[in-house]
């Protein structure tokens, strides 16, 4: 006679503890997150520099703020969107020349001036951008270089414009502090400088993550793959390079205000070639490595300069920006911040592992 077993075996098995979801990735709320706490801390700090060093040093500081907004802009181009770009140096431009010819010439405030430099950037930026429909990888750097080139020499011939060879000059920066605030002007243009620096990187990171991040992150892996997948490359490559390109311009913008000079040889192609340098040391796809690659070409020809001279510092400058683009590249591929965040993510995840007793 045979035997009826009723059940499964998966009913007849032992109830046992449910298995641990220790594959899952760990999702903390963003006030919990050891990086909002980093930039909180550097934010703060940010806002009590002005009050404890001297006016030469705050512009110093602020030119690495605004330089720090376009090597940000080359992030989110090269870093995230696996775009090539060796010509955001005349995007830079564009962006100064544009707030200092309104200010100047149509005696526009400044606020005023920097939107419409903005937008300008955004539009050559989109117009660059048409090529790179048809053209990557090395032929849309070349491309790139082509149009850094060419500018400085577009600034010189519209000399009606951009004043030629001399520039436009300002008898001093637009960007000074309102009545009520008792504030000095460098010490405004650092404040200024430091919040449109985190409204830029916050809206970056919101704009890379998510469905959108995604779909530009695919578009850095593999363009046809995103493609098959639904995404509209040709539309999101020009939204990324306008996006970059006003970014870009923004910092522009700010830089040759708080300069209050502009002059076509500032804009060549080596300063195209040093923003990128910044990129890559700093870290193309770091947030922090804007602040670290700005901070690298602002502050290294000063210190050259100190140890050999103003008179051959120059050169050396251009060897010491070839020779740290070479280390990081052999020894730290992500770029200095890259690695630093890898270490940290290392040493914590040690920490976990064996806490102390």
């Amino acid at each position: 006679m045979a035997t009826v077993v009723s059940g499964s075996p998966r009913s007849s098995a032992p109830a046992g503890p449910a298995a641990p979801a220790a594959s899952l990735p760990e999702l903390r709320p963003m006030w919990r997150r050891p990086a909002t706490w980093a930039w909180t801390a550097v934010l703060a700090v940010g806002l009590v520099v002005p009050f404890l060093v001297s006016d030469y040093d705050l512009f110093k500081a602020t030119r690495v703020l605004t330089v720090a907004i376009a090597v940000a802009s080359l992030n989110l181009l090269i870093g995230r969107a696996g775009q090539i770009s060796a010509g955001h140096g005349a995007l830079y431009g564009l962006g100064a020349y544009t707030a200092m010819i309104l200010v100047k010439e149509a005696g526009w405030a400044w606020p005023l001036a920097v939107l419409a430099a903005v937008v300008v950037s955004g539009v050559a930026g989109w117009l660059i951008g048409l090529p790179a429909l048809r053209v990557r990888g090395m032929n849309l750097g070349l491309l790139t270089i082509a149009i850094a080139a060419i500018f400085p020499l577009l600034l010189a011939r519209f000399d009606e414009l951009t004043g030629g060879t001399i520039g436009l000059q300002l008898p001093g920066s637009p960007i000074t502090a309102p009545g009520g605030l008792a504030l000095t002007p460098e010490q405004f243009q650092f404040l200024v400088a430091l919040l449109v620096l985190a409204v830029v990187l916050v809206l970056l990171r919101n704009l890379t993550t998510g469905p959108l991040g995604r779909a530009i992150e695919a578009l850095r892996v593999n363009p046809l793959m995103a493609r098959s997948e639904g995404v509209d490359v040709n539309r999101l490559t020009l939204t990324v390079f306008g996006i970059s390109s006003a970014v870009a311009g923004l910092g522009g913008a700010l830089g040759g205000l708080v300069l209050a000079s502009t002059v076509p040889d500032s804009y060549s192609m080596f300063f195209s070639l040093t923003l990128l340098s910044a990129c890559v040391v700093g870290g193309s796809r770091t947030w922090a490595g804007s602040l670290i690659g700005a901070a690298f070409i602002v502050y290294l020809p000063d210190l050259i300069s100190q140890q050999i001279g103003a008179t051959v510092a120059g050169q050396w400058s251009q060897l010491a920006y070839a020779a740290a683009l070479l280390l990081v590249l052999f020894f730290l591929p992500s770029g200095v911040a890259g690695g630093a965040g890898r270490l940290l993510a290392r040493l914590t995840a040690r920490a976990r592992r064996h806490p102390a007793p």
